[in-house]
């Protein structure tokens, strides 16, 4: 490959390059072993003694004189240490090419003398703490089945094992080193081997005392460490010996995925695989200033081929094979760095297949995900911003009460209530670019203006008249309506439409890419609040609105600029886009009505409510009927307590921290304690956190109305009346310092994150495995009507108790709806309901199931979409 390519190549002796499939599908007849051998002169297969031994001292004088350089720098220099990453680079690498001339012994490639190989080698291997024996058998093993699914070593595609994004993947790719001593301890699994266990069956049968001899002289080695330590420190042996060996294990899970895992090179399962295709489905790879270092261990196809030929007759023994066989060539000189952390997200994200699989190929990284990830971090950022603010924003224009930002909310759930269906049928019925590109317009530059709007209030905020004001918030609350809609016409194109165009051919390839798009957008809900709170706290609120005004513009070109490359990029599969025909169109508009559409919705929760699962989905729901949460109600109340708005922003940050981490225990409780029991943890942990909201109404900084003459409220207000009791006045009286209050309330609104995510999650996986797959589209709807609604219902009761004392009722409330849907999911979970019906029975309807939902059919004019796993669409 070229530098700086991202396929395979073959190059030939003219150093032209070309496309390389797939070895299975070369026309000819692949050459045999033999017919290649006679194209390499035979001395390339004679090593001599004198040579081999000759590179052996030359690397172990390099090793001493590295040491005793630093040594020096160390010493005589005050701040010699600061020496300490280059020596580690060095070292690192030389130990690595004392690792090579090792592996030349495990192969016999080092001498024709087996015994001098073993001894030479353990030596060299021991010094690393590398085990030489245990390694050489299971190595060779490697090379009797390389790229063989069923039977290689390491680094072989997985069967039936899902990939799951997880900490531990990036600790391998940034300590990459950290694989090979876990390698060494339990292989690589599913095919797990211990190389410190002598009585494990490869070893033990044949090779018990050589593995044994080997492990002694490791056993041997870590005493001379203890030594080394007891008398110069461990700090002493760990910056000296111990961190070269770890580089040195680095590059040994480097070099080893490299060679073996590329676009196109192929993997065969054990009845397709032979040893000619196996050895030939590896790579060259330029080591760079340290190829010649590492003794050529970059020259990978020729040592597959015949492991007999020492490393300094690689190179002549490849120009050789390069110049009599080109279209078998696979080399790719693109930087090793870059290589690696380009296959290694490759190599997890595609490694598990399925169990029929004959010929597996990793395929390139489609070049649409990074385009579509960064826009919608554009999007995601410039929204979470706004949803931060826009709380902010409405209390410092009317501080006395939160009556509009409950207009607000009930405001945005009522459009999207009765007009997100609607958008989504205008998306089926017009082209994806099209109504993309709309939806962005009009998101974006509605932003803008109500940033302009809040810019201009808060500016002029002292001398415009009330009702100026007034407006202004209709203004607000009408503008945002748009935004809101043109958000979920973007979310829903892209999530809903543009990611399963372009995706959903591959359930695990789309599943990753969900992944990541959830993941930036959680990233951006904890950087973002931080972002704008700190720029509200220490310069103004009208400076952050021009900073989200200017965002918004700003993002607007650069999303269009993307999604567009995105849609030509991949223009043969998101331009084939099948639209509503005109007859069910025309008959779902004689169909649709507001009461129509009542009485649906009702008869879409009637289905919901036989199924096994509404209790669960209903408990759900009450999780929305809180002000426990960092939404635009909750950040108002805090922000007139007193705290600060990058304080306010900071937790919420570490909300979404804690929600991410809820995210990665449910895999984690699932597997230890089951599914329903999962859900009874994460909806307790919620309660339990969320008590201490409860307990924050009853301390000193309380502004809670019926407790305000037992403590000292942060600010309290009274009211006076005029003689004429026409007009009421709120007079602030006692403002203190206290916190205690306001923070008890924060902290448990940010601890609750983490139960909440995991009920969330275990709510959603009982509704996708129990549900019936006729109707699982209806009943998502339902849940989500559902939910909606109780959302809705406590912005009206905020309506009827809008003052700052009033907010307590709220908590008590949250409290108290948490604690109802807490309780119902646990009933649910000790029924018979939850363990009558495993996954497989509730795939059948009932009768009732199937009379509601032909009942429900009719009343929609259209037929249920009925989908078979098998033939996809029927």
């Amino acid at each position: 490959m070229g530098k700086g390519g991202h396929n395979t190549f073959i190059k030939s002796n003219d150093n032209q390059q070309s496309d390389l499939t797939s070895l299975s599908t070369l026309p000819h007849r692949l050459p045999t072993l033999s017919e290649i051998k006679l194209k390499i002169p035979s001395h390339c297969f004679r090593p001599t003694v004198r040579q081999s031994m000759s590179y052996v001292i030359k690397d172990i004088i390099y090793v001493i004189l590295t040491f005793i350089v630093m040594y020096q720098i160390q010493n005589i220099f005050k701040y010699g240490f600061l020496f300490f990453p280059i020596y580690w680079c060095i070292q690192g690498t030389l130990y690595t090419s004392l690792f090579v001339l090792g592996h030349d012994c495990g192969h016999g490639s080092f001498s024709s003398y087996q015994l001098l190989n073993d001894i030479i080698g353990t030596i060299l291997h021991t010094w690393i703490l590398a085990p030489y024996y245990t390694w050489k058998l299971t190595h060779n093993k490697h090379h009797k089945n390389t790229c063989n699914i069923d039977k290689d070593e390491i680094f072989y595609p997985q069967r039936g094992i899902y990939y799951e994004p997880s900490l531990l993947d990036d600790i391998l790719f940034w300590f990459p080193g950290i694989g090979w001593f876990y390698y060494l301890i339990n292989g690589y699994a599913p095919r797990t081997i211990n190389h410190f266990n002598p009585f494990e069956s490869l070893f033990y049968s044949r090779h018990f005392i050589g593995a044994c001899s080997s492990l002694g002289t490791y056993l041997g080695m870590c005493y001379l460490m203890y030594l080394y330590a007891s008398s110069f420190g461990f700090i002493n042996l760990l910056v000296y010996h111990l961190i070269p060996v770890f580089i040195f294990a680095c590059y040994m899970v480097i070099i080893t995925m490299l060679h073996h895992t590329e676009i196109d090179i192929p993997w065969y399962a054990d009845s397709e695989w032979n040893n000619v295709k196996g050895q030939l489905s590896t790579i060259d790879r330029n080591y760079g200033y340290v190829h010649s270092v590492l003794h050529s261990i970059g020259t990978h196809q020729i040592h597959h081929l015949f492991t007999k030929v020492p490393h300094y007759h690689l190179e002549e023994a490849t120009i050789h094979f390069r110049k009599a066989f080109p279209d078998l060539v696979r080399c790719n000189d693109e930087s090793i760095l870059f290589a690696f952390t380009r296959m290694f997200k490759i190599f997890l994200q595609q490694r598990s297949i399925e169990d029929d699989v004959l010929v597996f190929t990793y395929t390139e990284d489609d070049k649409t995900k990074i385009l579509l990830y960064i826009a919608m971090g554009f999007s995601a950022w410039g929204d979470r911003m706004w949803n931060f603010s826009v709380g902010i924003y409405f209390i410092s224009l009317n501080p006395t009460n939160l009556l509009s930002v409950a207009l607000n909310g009930i405001a945005l759930n009522l459009a999207v209530i009765l007009f997100a269906t609607a958008i989504g049928d205008w998306i089926d019925r017009n082209p994806r670019l099209s109504t993309l590109r709309k939806s962005l317009y009009f998101q974006n530059l509605s932003v803008a203006v109500m940033a302009v709007l809040v810019v201009i209030a808060l500016y002029y905020q002292s001398s415009l008249p009330q009702y100026w004001m007034i407006i202004i918030q209709g203004f607000l609350i009408g503008i945002g309506m748009i935004a809101t809609l043109s958000s979920v016409a973007c979310k829903v194109s892209i999530s809903k439409d543009w990611v399963v165009a372009l995706y959903g051919s591959n359930r695990q390839n789309l599943a990753n890419t969900n992944a990541t798009l959830r993941r930036i957008d959680l990233i951006s809900n904890v950087l973002a609040p931080i972002l704008t709170g700190a720029i509200m706290a220490f310069t103004s609120r009208w400076l952050s609105a021009v900073l989200i005004a200017g965002w918004n513009v700003v993002s607007l070109g650069f999303e269009l600029f993307l999604y567009t490359r995105v849609y030509h990029l991949a223009e043969d599969v998101l331009a084939n886009k099948v639209s509503v025909n005109k007859s069910n169109e025309e008959l779902t508009e004689k169909k649709k009505g507001p009461l129509r559409q009542f009485f649906t919705s009702l008869q879409g929760l009637e289905t919901y409510a036989s199924l096994s699962v509404f209790l669960p989905g209903l408990s759900l729901a009450l999780l929305y009927m809180t002000v426990l949460s960092f939404d635009s109600v909750t950040r108002a109340y805090v922000i007139e307590q007193g705290l600060s708005e990058a304080f306010l922003g900071l937790l919420n940050g570490l909300g979404s921290i804690l929600g991410i981490i809820g995210t990665i225990a449910y895999p984690f409780f699932v597997k230890c304690t089951g599914l329903v029991r999962t859900g009874i943890i994460g909806f307790w942990s919620e309660f339990s956190m969320i008590i201490l909201c409860l307990i924050s109404l009853f301390v000193y900084g309380t502004s809670f109305g019926p407790f305000q003459h037992l403590t000292i409220g942060s600010c309290q207000y009274y009211e006076i009346l005029t003689k004429n009791n026409s007009t009421t006045t709120l007079i602030p009286y006692q403002c203190s310092n206290s916190k205690l209050s306001v923070l008890l309330l924060v902290i448990g609104i940010t601890l609750n994150r983490f139960g909440l995510w995991i009920a969330d999650l275990t709510v959603n996986q009982l509704q996708q495995e129990r549900v019936p797959e006729k109707i699982r589209g209806r009943i998502g709807g339902t849940q989500h009507s559902l939910n909606q609604f109780f959302d809705l219902l406590r912005y009206v009761l905020i309506i009827f108790l809008p003052r700052m004392q009033q907010f307590g009722y709220h908590v008590c409330l949250s409290v108290l709806s948490v604690f109802t849907a807490s309780l119902i999911y646990t009933i649910w979970s000790c029924s018979s309901a939850s363990h009558l019906v495993p996954p497989a029975a509730d795939i059948e309807m009932t009768e009732t199931n199937v009379d509601l939902a032909q009942h429900y059919e009719v009343q929609l004019g259209e037929k249920l979409d009925y989908v078979d796993e098998d033939d996809n669409k029927i």
